[in-house]
């Protein structure tokens, strides 16, 4: 009897905790992906191109969960800065991360 009433709560704390793992996996993926896409974006004559399509080779397969992410891109002289939004789902919760790459580091061609 008691068994019966105790293994529920404990599915329901193992299931928990699987899934906030995936949660924090995908959440260090998806700030990983945006320092990158920042990083390159910097060196090249399009940023906003660039950096939507290594964040997107980055962010490719590395997800456990189904984000519905969007990704902007700001530039000015000296810095170009990604700003990426996803919301997890199930939760609905929306984590952003944002990334700030210099110009001054890079060479003039």
């Amino acid at each position: 009897m008691e068994a019966a009433l105790i293994m529920p709560v404990i599915m329901g704390v193992i299931v928990m905790f699987i899934y906030i793992a995936m949660y924090c996996h995908d959440k260090c993926a998806l700030e990983y992906a945006c320092h990158v896409a920042s990083a390159k974006a910097v060196y090249s004559a399009d940023p906003q191109e660039e950096a939507e399509r290594v964040y997107g080779q980055t962010i490719s397969g590395c997800l456990i969960l189904d984000w519905d992410t969007d990704i902007s891109v700001h530039t000015d002289a000296t810095t170009v800065t990604t700003d990426v939004r996803a919301t997890a789902p199930v939760i609905n919760r929306t984590c952003t991360c944002t990334a700030r790459a210099f110009r001054h580091f890079c060479p003039k061609y």
